[in-house]
């Protein structure tokens, strides 16, 4: 495990659930960890839904800190790029990946970390197993793998990284929300022994 401050979060209770969602994951993993090595990809879909959802809200709170903290700012964004995002509705995760892109707030320009956001956010959205948009692979045992685990758990950390470095919030504010205990590091190295 390791910690990331949180010293960037805008809506406290927001980082609050994230601090829930990441107890959630602890256990998630030591229940993987101890199950056998044929049950152990089970976890994959929780695992991976609840890792894409704490991504969602990251963004979703850097935007809500653009769009109201308006007399605090944001460390490290302009005020045109502050101006255009506060003119815009952004209510859903696809709308915002597509800001995030559009004024490259986490630092990936020229890489795929917005096309790789887009695809979790697909792959978010098949919680549906009745899967109506018939998005392929149709096995869900095909979409929720250890691989594609491991690979969301690094774009997590990349996005958490971040925006905990670039948008910090003043040091008087900080310290409201507990840290951010990302509980993998040991698991990535015991499916590396595997």
């Amino acid at each position: 495990m390791f910690k990331v401050s949180s010293g960037f979060i805008g809506e406290f209770k927001t980082g609050d659930n994230i601090i829930y969602n990441l107890s959630c994951l602890k256990v998630l993993y030591a229940a993987q960890e101890s199950a056998s090595s044929s049950e152990a990809g089970l976890f994959s879909k929780q695992i991976t839904i609840t890792m894409v959802s704490i991504i969602e809200a990251l963004l979703h709170d850097l935007l809500y800190r653009i769009k109201n903290h308006t007399s605090e700012g944001v460390q490290n964004i302009v005020t045109k790029v502050l101006e255009d995002v506060r003119s815009k509705t952004l209510d859903q995760f696809e709308t915002y990946i597509a800001a995030a892109k559009k004024h490259d707030f986490l630092g990936a320009a020229g890489t795929d970390l917005y096309e790789k956001l887009d695809e979790l956010r697909k792959v978010r959205n098949r919680i549906h197993i009745q899967n109506v948009k018939q998005q392929q692979p149709l096995d869900e045992n095909k979409v929720f793998t250890i691989s594609r685990q491991k690979s969301t758990e690094a774009v997590l950390e990349q996005v958490l990284k971040h925006v905990s470095d670039k948008y910090k919030r003043p040091e008087h504010i900080q310290g409201i929300v507990g840290s951010f205990e990302l509980p993998w590091d040991e698991h990535l190295k015991t499916e590396s022994d595997a």
